[in-house]
């Protein structure tokens, strides 16, 4: 008797914790790409980097220059404000918040980057919006100051 009254709890299990499984893919995704990111850019490998992006002329950056469009130019523009490994220095995130949006169809990450430079370190935070975009879970809106 007990055994079939545990038998018919597996199912509710299931349905239960089926949402928490599901949330915990994205948040798992977003995470390897933010340390894949910061490897990349400890590399100097600018465009490994940017595979973190939406590449689409749709992506949005905001940052201390104000807007700009698309992947090509958010990759330029790294490319001409951190020319060399000088510039670039060593990348760190601290992430503050990582939380689902629309039910999970988007995510919100926040948190501070640091990039330790000999020429001086600089620091700032960040909000990211992440979206699944052709099976992969990428940043679709960076504001970064």
């Amino acid at each position: 008797m007990k055994l079939r009254k545990l038998a018919a709890l597996v199912p509710a299990l299931i349905i239960l914790l089926m949402p928490y499984a599901y949330a915990q893919k994205p948040r798992q995704e977003i995470a390897k790409t933010l340390q894949a990111q910061s490897e990349a850019w400890n590399r100097g490998d600018l465009e490994s980097f940017m595979q973190g992006y939406w590449k689409s002329d749709s992506l949005l950056f905001i940052g201390k220059s104000g807007l700009t469009w698309g992947w090509q130019q958010t990759l330029d523009n790294y490319k001409k404000n951190y020319a060399g490994a000088e510039a670039m220095g060593k990348l760190a995130f601290d992430i503050k918040v990582v939380k689902p949006l629309e039910g999970g169809k988007a995510w919100l990450v926040v948190g501070k980057w640091h990039l330790a430079r000999s020429i001086g370190d600089l620091e700032g935070h960040f909000s990211l919006v992440w979206e699944e975009r052709n099976g992969k879970w990428v940043i679709v809106a960076d504001h970064s100051s």
